[in-house]
């Protein structure tokens, strides 16, 4: 019944699992959940360097420049805006990503990120004094206002009536012939708020270095007039009295607003920004809708579970039961290592996340089938267990490969809701093969030595519910894929061409992202969805609409591309709101909206060109990873590029769908391509790979154990047949859950269309492994074969009965006694060992 060492090795292990699950669990509970935006509300900004402010210096060391940029928006996003579970990261060259969760005031987020915070001390050369009379400008006796702050204006002294205002050219151009600032922010050492009057004043203390500049210059300029700017705009100007020295602090006279002086306070504490920003892109994002996604597609997740626990126990029985104990664990250990890493949780990566449960159990599925068909060809249980796992592992690493390369493609291209969708599958794949090739074999091999689990009855050796009936008989008749190939490459044409006629009919709809302008969610109220198209269509041609609904309401929301009139508006912090404000008013809403997104060109062009590289990327890691593993053992990497170029063949046919699906949904529903399609099509390129490799595998197989008298076409034939109820059950399992996801787990349409679109691949995917992955690689070898090159997969098969010393008379025998799987299956062993074994009981160690 096994060896002791053995027994105890496996106790060892089931006591580290234990461990395992215990301190994961107590991990888990004593880590919050960071939330996304999309789930709690909240704020984005995308900001950019102006590259036409840099001098020279900063231009020299730019990656000093970016990292303490890095260092000062972290500061403020924690400081000044308060938002402690914020997150600002590196995007290209010379962008920023802040993404500020909760319900926080945007308009002033903006302000504190565009606003440098770099107060500077100027020497107002070419402003009048009382001994200097007869320079060219003079300033306002009193500060107008501007927003929530005081600042002075000025006017030419020879012709009083031109004033000279904030933020104008000829402002700028005066503030320039002041030439460099005495002290500039990093001069700074602390700032505070002192009361005075009715209001506040900043007080500033300067470093000991920048103390010596500020007394330098007081003792060199007698009486002249010392200006403090902060962003373009003189906060206060004024001659330095008679005698004075200055030294190391200074106040701002005047009585300022106390809300501007905190927040010029927390900046300056927080740190100056050494180069100006510029606004890409932001969004705002009510948290309404949000929750109650959450609420759906964790429900979603729920129902999922139980459907794919329920299968794989009264499928697989016994093994199903051991894979539901290693489920359990997986998704223990995956929500602790997410939480763990202070991953944030937005909706996309919750649907990753109970994605990657369906992929955990295709490892399992993959597993169990090649067990049972060991324990059909007569091995004993110990033997079968090992055959399986080991035969397995191939298809099983391969499959999940591919998934992580496109997982870290999305990573490298994305930001927010599609970097934490391609982390959170990264770091769930990892796991379940850790659990899937780990956890569920020693579970099995200690319950099986500890006498559980040793009955025939437990293993479903006997069920044929999805198609194990060709399996069982795929060597005396195989189903004929490769010489019917036409009609299924029809098939495949027609599910390309009708729906993506739709995509020459203006079904293709680019979001946002895509477009550029921008996006607005509104209450619907009494409007009906027909009313607002046709008012988009009037006001801003080109536009589109979408329905979401939560807690019993209906939402529109509303895109709406540039508009001349919104690049007139004057730039400034809110901008925005006068925008969303606009759209609001012009639809007929006349309210504030729920949620606001603005994309500029900047980031409109890298979202299509993300797009873009991302497929490309995708396919040629995946054309040269299996390129290099299927040509390994087979006669080196230009055979197994027939192996990649026919999973390409397969995987371009599933993108195409993809596309003509989308074009179809945006024309039915209006529906649009955003980002989260993008990684949504991605995901497909990974996953259609899986089916494929599973049958690919089996030919390698195979093609290492042809049987005699085999042409190539029986030989694939006979492959996919073998493989065929594995490539349902494992597919089925994550169409099942993309389903509950699609009706019962998503929110919003953004969300929704992303899990149809990951459907609709899926299913592709499925069919385009079994009919044409295959069949296109017959077309690929055939054409080498006319080419004259040796290595063909006939050759190596050939090859391979020769080098087992296996004559033409033994290959005829072979291939004659060669029946089904049932004939050399587990009724013989059962028949063979009834005299040896108790009844009800599998021989376990020995083989036959």
């Amino acid at each position: 019944m096994g060896h002791p060492s053995l027994k105890l090795h496996n106790s060892i292990f089931l006591i580290i699992v234990l461990v395992l699950a215990g301190l994961s669990g107590w991990l888990f509970s004593a880590t919050k959940v960071k939330y996304g935006l999309d789930v709690q509300g909240g704020a984005r900004f995308t900001l950019s360097v102006d590259k036409t402010k840099l001098t020279d210096e900063q231009k020299k060391n730019m990656p000093e420049v970016l990292s303490r940029l890095h260092t000062i928006l972290r500061n403020r996003a924690v400081g000044p805006v308060g938002a402690v579970e914020s997150n600002v990261q590196r995007k290209g060259a010379d962008q920023f990503v802040i993404e500020l969760p909760g319900e926080i005031d945007v308009e002033k987020a903006r302000k504190l990120f565009i606003t440098t915070a770099a107060i500077k001390l100027y020497h107002a050369r070419n402003v009048t004094t009382d001994i200097a009379k007869t320079r060219r400008y003079e300033a306002m006796d009193t500060p107008v206002k501007s927003g929530n702050v005081n600042v002075y204006e000025f006017f030419e002294r020879n012709n009083p009536a031109n004033v000279i205002k904030v933020g104008t050219p000829e402002y700028k151009a005066m503030l320039r012939g002041w030439g460099e600032p005495i002290l500039v922010g990093d001069d700074l050492a602390n700032a505070r708020g002192i009361p005075f009057g009715k209001g506040y004043q900043p007080e500033f203390k300067f470093t000991p270095a920048g103390a010596k500049k500020l007394e330098t210059w007081s003792r060199r300029y007698k009486q002249e007039n010392i200006a403090f700017v902060l962003d373009e705009q003189v906060l206060q100007i004024a001659p330095v009295k008679e005698g004075t020295i200055l030294s190391d602090n200074a106040v701002i006279d005047g009585e300022f607003d106390q809300e501007f002086v905190r927040s010029l306070v927390d900046m300056l504490n927080a740190g100056a920004l050494p180069v100006d920003l510029i606004e890409e892109s932001s969004e705002s994002v009510d948290p309404t809708i949000g929750k109650t996604a959450l609420d759906q597609i964790l429900t979603a997740g729920y129902i999922s579970l139980a459907i794919t626990a329920l299968f794989i126990v009264v499928y697989y029985m016994f093994p199903g039961l051991v894979a539901l104990g290693a489920l359990i664990l997986y998704a223990l250990f995956t929500l602790t290592v997410l939480k763990l890493v202070g991953a944030t949780f937005s909706l996309a990566s919750i649907a990753g996340m109970i994605l990657s449960v369906g992929m955990a159990v295709d490892a399992n599925i993959l597993i169990f089938e090649r067990i049972k068909e060991e324990l059909k060809l007569g091995k004993t249980l110990k033997a079968a267990i090992d055959l399986g796992f080991k035969r397995a592992l191939p298809a099983i690493i391969d499959s999940n490969a591919c998934t992580i390369l496109t997982s870290f493609v999305l990573m490298s291209i994305g930001t927010g809701p599609v970097k934490g969708f391609a982390s959170t599958l990264i770091i769930g794949v990892l796991i379940s093969l850790f659990t899937a090739i780990t956890v569920t074999r020693w579970l099995m091999t200690f319950l099986v030595g500890a006498g559980i689990g040793t009955n025939p009855k437990l293993y479903g050796l006997s069920r044929q519910w999805f198609g194990e009936h060709w399996e069982a008989g795929a060597v005396s008749k195989s189903l004929n894929i490769v010489q019917n190939r036409k009609k299924y490459f029809i098939i495949s044409i027609l599910t390309i061409i009708v729906p993506g006629a739709f995509f020459f009919m203006g079904g293709l709809k680019p979001n946002v992202e895509f477009l550029g302008g921008f996006e607005s969610t509104f209450l619907a109220g009494t409007v009906t969805k027909a009313e607002l198209d046709k008012r988009v269509e009037t006001e801003f041609k080109g536009g589109n609409t979408k329905l979401a609904s939560a807690l019993g309401q209906t939402y529109f929301i509303v895109t709406v591309p540039p508009q001349a009139s919104f690049t007139a508006i004057p730039k400034s912090p809110e901008k925005n709101s006068i925008i969303a404000r606009e759209i609001s008013t012009r639809l007929g809403f006349g309210g504030e909206s729920r949620g606001f997104e603005s994309v500029g060109p900047i980031v409109q062009k890298e979202a299509i060109e993300g797009a873009i590289k991302g497929v490309i990327i995708s396919t040629l890691l995946i054309v040269c990873y299996l390129g290099f593993r299927f040509g390994m053992g087979l006669g080196g990497f230009k055979v197994g590029l027939r192996f990649s170029l026919a999973a390409i063949g397969a995987l371009a046919h599933d993108i195409l769908v993809v596309v003509a699906l989308a074009a179809l949904f945006g024309y039915m529903l209006g529906w649009e391509v955003s980002s989260l399609f993008i990684t949504g099509m991605l995901t497909v390129v990974g996953f259609s790979t899986h089916d494929t490799i599973v049958i690919f595998d089996r030919i390698r197989e195979n093609l290492h154990k042809p049987l005699g008298n085999e042409t190539i076409e029986s030989l694939i034939n006979r492959s996919i047949t073998q493989s065929i109820a594995r490539s349902i059950n494992t597919a089925s399992t994550v169409i099942v859950t993309l389903m509950i996801l699609v009706f019962f787990g998503s929110a919003t349409p953004d969300l929704r269309f992303f899990n149809t679109i990951m459907l609709c691949g899926i299913l592709s995917g499925t069919y385009s492994s079994i009919y044409n992955a295959s069949p296109i690689m017959y077309i690929i070898d055939q054409w080498f074969a006319k080419k004259g090159e040796e290595h063909t997969l006939m050759g190596i098969a050939k090859r391979e009965l020769l080098h087992a010393h296996v004559s033409t008379a033994e290959v005829g025998v072979m291939s004659k006694e060669a029946g089904s799987l049932e004939e050399q299956g587990y009724g013989q062993v059962k028949r063979r060992r009834a005299s040896e074994k108790p009844k009800g009981h599998i021989n376990i160690d020995e083989e036959p």
